[in-house]
């Protein structure tokens, strides 16, 4: 078959700056005594060569030895894909199976791309090192972990927190792209609210959120348009109507370049002098004030837990977590998992670490108020620019 033959497309960082990432990473790893990393997050894997294709639902392996060239190993048929997204030379991609013959997926005779890869170690002479594996990981398989204790016999460390933590604090390009993320969440809920009304379905409202967000840039970000319409966190669309008297939570992200700016508000379709709006007013008020109070004290040098304490306040003393790292995420996350804002978490702020600011009441119905941060030299930037009330239609 003849060779299919791609063009490489602009990456969204300069080759410098992955270079960086990748020396900062071996730095961690050489901290942490681990002498090859296995990398199966998508997140990571795109961090660190921007291997961007929607190819994660199969194994896929970014090998960083201590010592030696990183590759990649991925499937035959995104190969292309590899090529066209990511900095890698031709030598450092390597996928299983044949070009368009998958013998390692879904095939007759089951091989596992994890016996690719076992051999693969074993040819290049990586089989018998300290090992780093995302444990922790939504990508990473238990199956993965098996197979390096049983088949290669290695001692396996947890490096769940290896890159992450590396871009717990942002680049400046980093956070250009959240806010242009931010600039497109502006849009989209700007569309959210003025959509939902008396008698329009959650659909049809969804459906202006994402044609909004897509027409203005944006890709597709880690989550779905949640449209919360009871007290139950993290649901998304249905075919229900709205009606007088609903409540709705809407969560949304812009997302650009795979960077992305979170944002809550509240939508109430109701009289404005009714007492439900009255009650909403009073918590969603208490929520913002909250979240004021989080934002003066966000500067560098203090602990993350100290932000959870003093916004806490405003709700006697009620133990929350009322932010987390949000930035660049592949599905189902757009959190990158590592400090918070909550009581115990000693991580010391630093500038250009970015957060999603947070505060999730479920009385008397979902009310969420949030906004996506930059830590500066000075304190906290808010990156969306969107009226901070509840919204009344």
């Amino acid at each position: 078959m003849k060779e299919i033959k791609t063009k490489r497309s602009e990456l969204p960082f300069e080759r410098s700056e992955y270079e960086n990432r990748v020396s900062r990473v071996r730095d961690s790893m050489e901290e942490q005594e681990i002498e090859l990393a296995l990398v199966t997050s998508p997140t990571n894997i795109y961090y660190l060569t921007g291997y961007n294709a929607f190819s994660f639902y199969v194994p896929q392996f970014l090998v960083i030895p201590l010592d030696r060239e990183l590759f990649l190993v991925n499937r035959s048929i995104d190969r292309p894909s590899a090529r066209e997204t990511t900095w890698l030379e031709e030598e450092m991609i390597k996928p299983y199976g044949e070009e368009y013959i998958d013998h390692y997926v879904n095939y007759p005779d089951p091989k596992h791309p994890v016996d690719f890869l076992l051999d693969l170690l074993r040819s290049e002479g990586l089989d018998d090192r300290l090992f780093g594996l995302e444990l922790d990981d939504y990508y990473c398989r238990a199956f993965y972990y098996r197979s390096l204790v049983e088949e290669l016999g290695v001692e396996v460390k947890d490096a769940t927190q290896l890159v992450p933590r590396v871009y717990l604090k942002k680049s400046e390009r980093e956070i250009d792209y959240m806010k242009e993320a931010s600039r497109i969440v502006e849009k989209g809920m700007k569309s959210a609210i003025e959509a939902i009304e008396d008698g329009v379905t959650e659909n049809e409202v969804a459906s202006e959120i994402l044609h909004t967000m897509v027409k203005n840039g944006g890709s597709m970000p880690s989550f779905p348009p949640m449209l919360q319409t009871t007290a139950a966190c993290h649901i998304t669309w249905t075919d229900s109507v709205i009606s007088e008297g609903t409540s709705v939570s809407v969560e949304i992200a812009g997302c650009k370049e795979r960077y992305h700016s979170p944002m809550c508000r509240t939508v109430i379709v109701a009289d404005e002098d009714s007492s439900l709006v009255r009650e909403a007013r009073d918590v969603i008020g208490k929520q913002i004030e909250a979240h004021k109070k989080a934002l003066e004290t966000v500067r560098p040098g203090i602990m993350a837990e100290e932000v959870a304490i003093e916004a806490n306040k405003i709700f006697d003393e009620r133990s929350s977590r009322v932010g987390y790292p949000a930035g660049i995420g592949f599905p189902p996350d757009w959190g990158e998992r590592t400090a918070s804002f909550q009581l115990g978490d000693k991580t010391v702020l630093e500038p250009n670490m970015t957060f999603h600011t947070i505060s999730t009441l479920t009385e008397p119905f979902m009310m969420e108020f949030s906004e996506t941060i930059r830590v500066t030299e000075d304190g906290a930037e808010v990156l969306a620019d969107f009226p901070r009330k509840l919204f009344v239609k």
